[in-house]
């Protein structure tokens, strides 16, 4: 006998408790089509277009990134900063100075267009980082912005929501993002065996601010946190013994302080898991997503299953690439079967996408991954 119908919100809430649902949420990242598609990635473009959705809608936290933005005019206190804007080629080029009490920084950055060969919302390339040494520590702690502390944004975008799923507020780790932007990754790894103490500081003073967004967003009313950590992956580079050395701790700091407030973390990276998913789930994370498969990833659904399963939510696995986007309806409805058979049983399992389904995927392949979700998903 079918079990009876629930919100989006009850079943994914189900399924983080590891109790069977009415049917396994269906919960892909579409930022990316839509944009391409649509012209924009907010709320109530998510909740139109996509009603099948049980929506986990990440909302950032509010805080200004310094490293990650380029305006006109900062509001720096005690800081003047020189900044310049030209094309070149296809590039847009930004060169920065800040001027601090504590000496000067640079960098310099070439953002590409959207669109075209880059994709939608291409990543820029620095070709000369802020933080080229230890001697630049000081100043860069005058070049971070305030914490925002006025959630109140979440408010409209809860009633908005309603039932249909649950809002979570981005924080990203003190790699991504951060110091992954503020010196290159390259070069972090190098400092980790030459400069141990350089990397520390330098990574204490972005995890003790994403500690402090995290706090501040759950005293503003968050009830899930989304941590990202891509910059950690494997993918990225980092071995798994420096990984449950450096950033295994973090992440279970960061994941205690959001249980203290009875809130829910869901962990994010988007690369190979399966020499760090246990390590994670230690920390007691509540979802671990994207759980990417073979070739793009190594992530081993059964196996997950077995051993973190009990514990740990899965989130994702259908791969966008070789699936969704090049594949055909027959691929889809096959891959989306054999996880739901593997990893359905008991809940702890949402499926979704390997990362955001893309610019040119087909609309009959979206619609047939979300009826495949429907009809092999149900409990």
């Amino acid at each position: 006998m079918p079990k009876p119908s629930m919100t989006g919100r009850e079943r994914i809430l189900a399924a983080i408790r590891h109790e069977e649902p009415d049917c396994v949420p269906i919960a892909p990242r579409v930022w990316a089509w839509l944009m391409a598609e649509h012209g924009s990635q907010d709320l109530a473009t998510h909740l139109r277009v996509f009603p099948d959705l049980d929506q986990m809608f990440p909302v950032e936290d509010g805080t200004f990134n310094t490293l990650d933005v380029y305006p006109d005019t900062y509001a720096l206190p005690g800081v003047r900063v020189e900044q310049r804007k030209y094309r070149e080629g296809d590039f847009i080029a930004v060169e920065r100075t800040f001027h601090t009490p504590a000496g000067r920084l640079s960098d310099r950055i070439l953002i590409p267009p959207d669109g075209r060969e880059f994709g939608v919302t291409p990543n820029p390339v620095r070709t000369e980082h802020l933080v080229k040494g230890p001697e630049d520590l000081a100043a860069l702690r005058y070049v971070l912005a305030p914490i925002n502390t006025n959630l109140d944004f979440l408010v409209p975008l809860h009633r908005e929501l309603g039932a249909r799923g649950v809002l979570m507020v981005v924080v990203r780790c003190a790699l991504d993002h951060n110091a992954g932007h503020a010196r290159d990754m390259a070069d972090l790894m190098v400092d980790f065996y030459d400069n141990r103490l350089f990397f520390d500081e330098l990574i204490d003073i972005f995890h003790q601010r994403s500690i402090a967004q995290i706090r501040a967003a759950l005293e503003g009313g968050a009830e899930f946190i989304f941590g990202t950590w891509y910059f950690t992956s494997l993918s990225a580079g980092w071995s798994p013994a420096i990984f449950a050395e450096v950033f295994a701790p973090l992440i279970r700091e960061q994941v205690e302080l959001t249980h203290r407030y009875g809130a829910l973390y869901d962990y994010y990276d988007d690369g190979r898991l399966a020499g760090s998913m246990e390590l994670i789930a230690a920390t007691g994370v509540d979802v671990l997503e994207t759980c990417t498969p073979p070739p793009t990833g190594d992530f081993d659904l059964a196996h997950a299953k077995r051993t973190i399963g009990h514990k740990t939510t899965l989130k994702g696995y259908i791969d966008l690439l070789h699936v969704v986007q090049n594949g055909t309806p027959a691929t889809i409805e096959e891959a989306v079967r054999a996880a739901m058979e593997t990893a359905k049983p008991g809940g702890g399992f949402i499926i979704g996408s390997s990362d955001s389904f893309r610019e040119g995927t087909p609309q009959a392949n979206l619609d047939a991954y979300f009826a495949a979700c429907k009809r092999h998903g149900r409990y």
